[in-house]
């Protein structure tokens, strides 16, 4: 029986990574997959290309970092991969003593006479074959079901490689070979005998030899060597039932295959009942949509996990994840200077976003579960794969300030001449900066989810209402109550016929803190000046959109500005303080 497990890696300078980013994974008892997520361009690919160096199935050779792979293409950020691993022996009776690939392994990279040298120490060499690891691109999925060889003779595929080393191991396979071999050779001849094929292939013999100066060479026309003829076969598929009309699977499109690269890995770990294997896969939900999305993370890849296997893989999808247990996610972000940075890591610790939570695992929980449909479920791709997100009460708050965003971000870019279209610049700035609008529909709802981005470490601004005129109740009079008790033994609380909304308001500026949230008093029609008695947002549009309409800052105070970074984008960055680089 053989196991592996990564319990940890340190990237430095790799790629996107700049400042050192340690990664924990949970421990092999947890018996769930692990997601490394994050908006688009972070680094979630970067970061599987590390763990493939640092458990030594990419090559690793005095050669194999360039500059391409430097943090901002500098030789002089020295790359560093620090891994610890976890695994069984493979060899406990060598005279050299126990031989496996557990141990702390460092992969190094360092300018040396105008040469990028790599080391890693200790070395790799002839460890990783013998252990159970399999890697997966999903974006290239035909290519991940090719068993042949390549020019060099290597195989490329996890399939490929997996049906070899079954080829290899089976005793009953190699106790035919000599007898197939044989009736293979007699069926040839049998059929080749007085046919033209056969006097073809003497032809060319024939000549051959005589371009070989008479060598007396022999010209054989067969099938590959024993070992090879496996891999040269093709998986060929009967659509309902039909084993008449069958297909190779590469006819079929990227949806088909994706689910046949799904029986395959589940194949293996069904095959594999003993042995415990690491599992890497590239956005395995490509090409599936949500229903299959899930189907796939809990049929394949937890079925996975449950067996004792290690699963890491990257993921755009909230269905690919359990947010019931976030042990199990990494969550990925783009820092100030285009870093990336580890910003949800949470293994074998508690974090409790509200003191309610104390005795819960998680900040999502069956006890929560009705507040988990109706708003964190909705929300939750946005929540986690989002730089940023606002916090809005309802679909008008969307609306205008989607509109009044658009309009600051026209007014602070209109003379750059560096952007090429500046009208759709300010109408994407929002996807651009990778920050989105969540609709909490209500106080209670929009603490919860104030939870869920403190929990996850996403950076948050709230924009709510009020509820109160100023002359009914100043934001100014709520926030001097440093405590709830202060506050609910207070004059101005026990004589108010609205406790509840008081509460509320506290409660929100409390979790959210001053600088993260906007209160509209007293409520958003008031504060842009939409006088009617109702919430048309027909109406609202054409009243916001109109030449008159003038944005104040009870509508737009300095501090969302800040937080959305809109001033900044009014002057041009020197190409040599921030290149913009992911790498």
């Amino acid at each position: 029986m053989s196991h592996i497990w990564l319990n940890g890696i340190a990237v430095t300078n790799y790629r996107s990574f700049g400042k050192r980013q340690f990664f924990q994974f949970p421990s092999s008892e947890y018996g769930k997959p692990v997601a490394i997520i994050g908006y688009n361009n972070v680094g979630k690919s970067n970061l599987l290309k590390a763990i493939l160096y640092g458990i030594g199935e990419s090559y690793i050779n005095s050669k194999t970092f360039t500059d391409l792979d430097h943090h901002n293409l500098d030789a002089n950020n020295n790359i560093e991969i620090i891994s610890s691993i976890d695994a069984s022996d493979y060899a406990p009776e060598n005279v050299f003593g126990k031989q496996t690939i557990a141990g702390r392994y460092t992969i190094t990279s360092a300018l040396i006479e105008n040469e990028i040298k790599t080391v890693c120490s200790p070395t790799f060499f002839g460890k990783n074959k013998h252990y159970n690891i399999f890697y997966v691109n999903f974006h290239n999925i035909k290519d991940e079901i090719t068993t042949q060889k390549t020019g060099w003779g290597n195989l490329k595929s996890f399939l490929g490689k997996h049906i070899r080393k079954l080829i290899d191991l089976d005793e009953v396979m190699r106790e035919k070979k000599e007898g197939f071999q044989e009736e293979v050779k007699a069926s040839t001849y049998e059929v080749l005998r007085d046919s033209q094929l056969q006097s073809f292939i003497n032809s060319i013999e024939r000549n051959y030899q005589q371009n070989l100066r008479n060598t007396g060479c022999i010209v054989d026309f067969g099938l590959p060597h024993y070992e090879d003829i496996f891999l040269k076969m093709l998986f060929k598929i009967g659509l309902n039932g039909n084993g008449d009309n069958l297909m190779p699977i590469e006819h079929f499109g990227d949806g088909f295959i994706s689910m046949f690269v799904m029986a395959v890995i589940q194949a293996i770990a069904e095959s594999n009942t003993e042995d415990r294997g690491l599992f890497l896969f590239e956005e395995p939900e490509s090409f599936l949509h949500e229903n299959h999305q899930e189907y796939f993370y809990k049929a394949v890849l937890c079925r996975l996990a449950e067996r004792g296997h290690q699963l890491i893989y990257t993921t755009h999808s909230d269905r690919m994840i359990d947010a019931f247990d976030t042990q199990g996610v990494i969550r990925l972000e783009l820092d100030e200077q285009h870093r990336t940075v580890k910003k949800y890591n949470n293994v074998n610790s508690e974090v409790y976003p509200l003191d309610v939570l104390a005795n819960r695992a998680e900040p999502v929980n069956i006890q929560r579960y009705n507040e988990y449909i109706k708003t964190v479920e909705p929300n939750l791709n946005r929540m986690l794969f989002s730089k940023k997100v606002l916090l809005v009460e309802g679909p008008n708050d969307v609306m205008v300030y989607k509109e009044i965003i658009r309009q600051k971000v026209w007014s602070a870019i209109q003379n750059r001449e560096d952007i090429i279209n500046p009208e759709k610049f300010a109408e994407t700035y929002l996807n651009y900066e990778n920050i989105s609008f969540i609709c909490h529909h209500g106080k209670t709802t929009a603490l919860y989810i104030i939870e869920l981005c403190k929990h996850f470490n996403i950076d948050y601004f709230v924009i709510t209402d009020w509820d109160f005129h100023a002359d009914e109740l100043s934001f100014e009079d709520v926030v001097s109550f440093t405590t709830l008790a202060d506050l609910h033994g207070s004059d101005l609380y026990i004589a108010s016929n609205n406790k509840r909304d008081i509460t509320n308001n506290w409660n929100l500026k409390n979790s959210a803190g001053i600088e993260n949230i906007h209160f509209n008093t007293k409520r958003l029609e008031e504060v842009i000046g939409y006088d009617h008695n109702d919430k048309n947002s027909f109406k609202i549009w054409n009243h916001i959109t109109a030449d008159e309409f003038e944005i104040s800052d009870r509508l737009f105070p300095e501090s969302l500005e800040s937080f959305l970074k809109i001033r900044e984008q009014g002057r041009i960055i020197d190409i040599n303080e921030d290149d913009g680089l992911p790498f």
